[in-house]
Parts: structure tokens; sequence; C-alpha cells
């Protein structure tokens, strides 16, 4: 019996959560699994969306035997007629309080996109089988770009980068904090920030006190701040105009952002015992496990202190961002670009279309 494959998710909010989504909607489709999506939104606007998903959605979802739900766990519904497939990306464990124990037991199976994730789901005492499905991109989407301007301030200098939310998860605080405790002003030598969300003024304002706090100098590097939603072409180039890519995140399913500066050729530096540890190539920074605090932003019931995530080593942080500076322009930065890029083509469309096929034909209904 051939699979035919109900997604659900919410792949045109725009969101990283939402272009996991996407991408394994895409990646199925590039390995020839018969895919039909459907969409869910979190978000009060959705975007644009590629023209091919849009050819899927014009399917019928008549005659599908496997029910993929991409949502937050306490939506999952179990139809006796499909296989039913929860995916799950969750950053801290356990989740016990939430009640989304109980609601993933209900699924025939769980997905998720590493290993951490899956240690998370034991832990939090789902007993359902967990299948480990990396989330994707279309790589050579990056690596045929070809860069159309970007930031004339960093167009001479080593440039560290950090994509994510202005959230207390991510952890920017730690970031700014090692960036000028280990570079000088005269040093070439930037800290760029992109979050998706927020005011400039208000991120740069946080930088501001942060520097305050550390009573080093007088005078620091200015961070380069960019807040919102911008154009395929600029955000790409962006990417590429940077070196080595931070994310001192206490908790990540997986990071998309990661997987994006890798497909430009750039190493990462990341919180170790997070999803990245995965797929990540370049230096994981020793980190500490406690409970969760601040994370205000959220779902009120989850990434609370009954709950753990990992707190990155500030110094280690420092030593990791000093090495990859003292790289630059070197024949090891050239071979470590290429190894980034070569781990990223490990989480292409085809890799994981492939992976996906896989174990949906080991188990078929």
């Amino acid at each position: 019996m051939s699979n035919k494959v109900l997604y659900i998710g919410n792949y045109r909010d725009g969101t990283g959560w939402g272009n996991a989504c996407l991408n394994n909607i895409l990646a199925m489709d590039n390995a020839g699994i018969n895919v039909i999506p459907r969409a869910v939104s979190y978000e009060a606007q959705q975007i644009d969306y590629p023209e091919r998903i849009k050819q899927l959605e014009a399917k019928s979802s008549y005659g599908c035997n496997i029910c993929i739900q991409h949502v937050l766990p306490h939506l999952l519904s179990y139809n006796a007629n499909y296989k039913n497939i929860g995916f799950l990306d969750v950053e801290t464990s356990p989740f016990k309080l939430t009640g989304w124990t109980e609601s993933l037991n209900l699924m025939d199976e769980i997905w998720v996109p590493t290993e951490v994730t899956k240690a998370h789901c034991r832990r939090s005492g789902v007993t359902k089988p967990i299948k480990i499905v990396p989330h994707s991109l279309n790589i050579s989407k990056y690596t045929n770009h070809k860069p159309i301007g970007g930031i004339t301030e960093i167009s001479e200098t080593f440039n560290f980068l950090f994509i994510g939310e202005f959230i207390e998860r991510k952890n920017i605080k730690s970031l700014v904090r090692a960036f000028h405790s280990e570079f000088r002003l005269d040093e070439p030598v930037n800290l760029v920030i992109k979050t998706s969300r927020g005011q400039a003024k208000t991120i740069e304002y946080y930088c501001e006190q942060i520097r305050k706090g550390l009573k080093l100098r007088k005078q620091y590097i200015p961070e380069r701040v960019i807040c919102g939603r911008m154009e395929e072409d600029i955000y790409l180039s962006i990417i590429k105009q940077c070196h080595s890519f931070v994310m001192p995140s206490r908790g990540e399913a997986f990071c998309i952002p990661v997987l994006e500066a890798m497909a430009c050729g750039i190493p990462a530096i990341w919180t170790e015992n997070t999803g990245m540890d995965d797929f990540a190539f370049g230096q994981k920074v020793q980190s500490k496990e406690e409970p969760c605090f601040g994370a205000i932003e959220g779902l009120p019931y989850l990434d609370n202190a009954d709950a753990t995530w990992y707190q990155i080593d500030i110094r280690k942080l420092q030593f990791a961002m000093r090495s990859a500076f003292m790289k630059w322009k070197t024949d090891e930065a050239r071979v470590e670009s290429k190894k980034a890029l070569d781990a990223a083509f490990k989480c292409g469309h085809k890799a994981v279309g492939k992976k996906i096929k896989e174990i949906l034909n080991d188990d078929v209904c």
C-alpha cells in the first residue's frame, strides 16, 4: 500500500517554527512522497509561501492513511482512520505539568528533530515510539545566492552573527557580555544581532545596559542591530557578510538560523547540550543545567522554574569567539567553511526527504 500523507502545520506563519514545518513538507515532496498540506496559524498575519506548497494544497486529502500533526501538543487529535504522528519541537524539560505528555501519548508515533528533544520526551513520560526527523532547508538556495549588498560598517571586519528572537531563552545577554569582555574597540570585529521582532532602539538600549554592567572601559564596539522582516536577498546577503554564527541559547530543539549560516559556509558556536549538538558544525561551548527563569513571553505553563535549560559558560564562549576570530583569512578558516557546508547538506531536502520516506515505508499501515 502506498502512503498518502496529510500534513497539518503552521507553514504560512513565517516564524522559525513555521519555516521548519514548510521545509518538512518540501523535503517529503522532494522524495516523491504523496503529501497534502493543510494550514493552521498562530500568527495575526501570514506570509506568502512557495508556489509548490500551494499546488500540493490543491490536492484532495481523500484516501490519506497517515496524518502528521505539527502543532502544539495540546491541540493533537487522534483519528482512527489514520496512523497519527505528532511532530514536537521543545526546548526544555520536563514538561509534565503542561499536560502535553498525555496528548503525545494519544498518538501512534512521535517525530522530533534531535536526540535532545527525544530525551526531553522520555524524561517527561512520553512512552510512544519516537523517531528522529531533522529539519531541513533547500541548501542550493543558499549556495547559489549572489550577494546584492550588505552593511557598509562591517565590510572590512570579522563579523559574528546572531539571528533569533529577542527573548530570554535565546540568551542575548551572555552573547553581548562575552563579545565585549573579549574584544577591544581597536580590533576589526563586529557583532551583528538580527531579530524578527522588537524595536532597534529597545535592543540597543538593552545592550547598552549590559555594557555599563561590565564596567570595563568607557567605549565599546557598537552592536549592529537589525530588526524586523526583510527581503530574502538582503537577508542572505547579510549572512554572507559574516564569518561566525553564535547561538548562546539556553534551549533549542533545532535552530534553523544555524543551519542557514552553515549553508552559507559559516561555522557555528553554540551552547552544548541543546539540539544543535546533533547537526551543527563548529565549536560547542560547555554549559550547565539550571532551572528556567525569565521566560515570561511564552505560554504560562511552559519554561517555568520546574523545568530546566542550559546556561552557556561565558568565559568559554569568549575563548570560542576569540578562536574563531584568530582563524580569519587563514587556510583553516576556508577548510572549516567547506566542512560547515558539507554538514548542512546532511539536512538538505534530498537527505531529509529520503530519511522520512524510509521511516514511512518501514511503518506502512
